[in-house]
């Protein structure tokens, strides 16, 4: 896979991992995955996910011939569902990550859970490495957080004196409400991307924020519709979790955090 460019705009630079063959930061990991299969002589597998990495998961286990079960929800995004490769078997549930653990174990089927696979972590990882080489004076990175796998991969591979800041919405924020408290709860989750609850990760994913001296940041709806559209204006075609992101960073700059002159936003996903 090609490295993304890092593009400068105004004073920040964007990392767009929107431009991955599927759409989603989730191929870094899922190749990764996959060649550990392919190592093991693994053919049958099987994921749950709300989209991205569902699409992923398919795409790539089609190209290296491993058969694949896919768990969903019912409230799947329905332009998600449409651009899983026809190649996978898509089984609706409603705990689809509890069906997909025990599909695993009935059908000896390998898990792509990411956020419990060492693999997904070399995979984001990748990440962290174009970065510093396209950019070796990074100053921050902004991460948007669902299970926090891909901020865990980047920050193990970051040097110790560029902090990191989680962007979360404030209807699940798992992670940046251990930071502060200063939002308003939402009931609607417009970053559907970023849906997880149950984070295997988690304290090892708030030490490593604490360790680089960074930040979680919660960000509300109407500023994530924002900043979104002002990615859209600037021809940047991501999804709405890239606005939350930017959201993020431009929070730091009003509360004048501790950013630098080269911070890093990453955007995970391309417009559906």
């Amino acid at each position: 896979m090609n490295q993304n460019k890092l593009i400068k705009i105004e004073n920040f630079y964007l990392k767009r991992e929107d431009q991955n063959p599927t759409g989603s930061a989730k191929d870094r990991a899922l190749i990764a995955q996959i060649q550990n299969l392919i190592e093991k002589k693994i053919t049958n597998a099987v994921i749950s996910s709300t989209g991205n990495a569902a699409i992923s998961a398919a795409y790539f286990c089609q190209k290296q011939g491993i058969n694949l079960t896919i768990f969903v929800s019912p409230k799947i995004n329905q332009k998600k569902l449409f651009l899983i490769s026809p190649s996978a078997k898509i089984i609706t549930s409603l705990k689809p990550i509890s069906d997909a653990f025990k599909f695993s174990k009935s059908q000896n089927a390998y898990f792509l859970r990411q956020s419990t696979d060492p693999s997904s972590l070399i995979g984001y990882q990748k990440i962290a490495k174009e970065i510093l080489d396209q950019n070796p004076q990074t100053s921050s990175i902004f991460i948007p957080v669902g299970s926090g796998t891909t901020l865990l991969g980047i920050s193990q591979k970051l040097p110790p004196h560029i902090p990191i800041f989680a962007v979360q919405s404030a209807a699940n924020p798992t992670i940046t409400s251990k930071f502060n408290t200063q939002y308003t709860k939402e009931t609607q989750l417009i970053t559907d991307a970023l849906s997880a609850k149950y984070l295997p990760l988690k304290l090892k994913i708030l030490n490593a924020i604490k360790n680089s001296k960074g930040t979680g940041l919660t960000i509300q709806n109407q500023q994530i519709i924002n900043s979104h559209q002002r990615l859209l204006d600037l021809n940047v075609k991501c999804s709405l979790e890239g606005g939350l992101t930017l959201a993020g960073f431009e929070m730091a700059n009003k509360l004048n955090l501790n950013i630098g002159n080269n911070p890093i936003i990453i955007i995970t996903g391309t417009l559906r």
